[in-house]
């Protein structure tokens, strides 16, 4: 299956690396606006020769605030199309997204890998027959230099906020976001989340002022505890390690992609899912 990547930054040479590796995809077009290193596909700096080369997929890893303008040109060439988390700047940008895929008949995954985490989609399988309690998220890390479009609630909380929706099968109904600006008075850079469903409350807590990287759940059900460690996808149920597979999140989800243009059911995230996330962070 041939696939392009749109934005050769950490995450979508992340994207090539892993599809590099994957026997179901050959990538076969690269763009971005400057070519900084050597790859071993096609590279262009023009969006419309790019666009030439007839994907299957395309994979839009561009700021954020680049999206919408982006999607408006590759809907029209390419029918299957992950676009990386967050998928917009806000509510009214998913909606014109929203529309543009139904009008072109394009359909529409977003880049929210933690749900192909191995330690995710094992605990996603143990909580089918649970009953959630509470939820704890915790993620934290350096200050990035990577980001410069939005802060840390739409960078990290964003993946957060789908993992409850994801791990719960609820909608949140309501939520008290705290937050601080402490190296960027336009940018976050510590946030705390509490939400509550119908049977589920949950906190989670996001920095970019750790000297230490942590990427952590823990989870109270019924009849059991569960903890997750993100990082090195790792599962304890009641303390005891369960063994889980070993693939990395960008390749289960690149083949829930695969999965998506072949019309099969799967986990990928897609525009209702980001919309329900962002409707957190701009109701409440």
């Amino acid at each position: 299956m041939k696939v392009g990547i749109i934005g050769l930054g950490k995450m979508g040479q992340n994207h090539l690396n892993e599809l590099s590796k994957n026997s179901h995809f050959k990538v076969s077009a690269l763009f971005d606006v400057v070519k900084n290193k050597e790859f071993n596909a096609p590279f262009f700096t023009n969006l419309d020769e790019f666009l030439d080369q007839n994907n299957d997929i395309i994979i839009i890893a561009t700021p954020t605030n680049s999206h919408l303008e982006i999607a408006k040109k590759v809907f029209r060439k390419c029918k299957c199309v992950l676009i990386e988390k967050p998928l917009a700047l806000n509510l009214d940008e998913i909606d014109e997204i929203s529309n543009l895929a139904k009008n072109h008949g394009v359909k529409v995954g977003v880049g929210f890998c933690e749900r192909f985490n191995p330690a995710i989609l094992a605990l996603k399988q143990e909580l089918k027959n649970e009953e959630i309690i509470s939820i704890n998220i915790q993620r934290f890390s350096t200050y990035p230099q990577r980001i410069s479009d939005v802060g840390i609630l739409q960078d990290l909380a964003v993946h957060d906020l789908d993992l409850l929706h994801f791990l719960s099968g609820e909608k949140i109904i309501s939520a008290n976001i705290l937050k601080v600006f402490n190296k960027d008075e336009l940018r976050e850079d510590e946030s705390i989340i509490t939400c509550k469903f119908e049977k589920v409350i949950a906190c989670m807590h996001q920095s970019w002022n750790s000297t230490q990287r942590l990427r952590k759940i823990t989870l109270v059900s019924k009849n059991h505890f569960y903890e997750a460690n993100l990082a090195d996808f790792s599962l304890h149920k009641d303390g005891q390690n369960l063994k889980l597979e070993t693939q990395t999140p960008l390749f289960g989800e690149h083949m829930a992609l695969y999965d998506l243009f072949l019309g099969k059911e799967n986990y990928l995230a897609n525009i209702k899912n980001a919309y329900e996330v962002q409707e957190i962070l701009e109701k409440f």
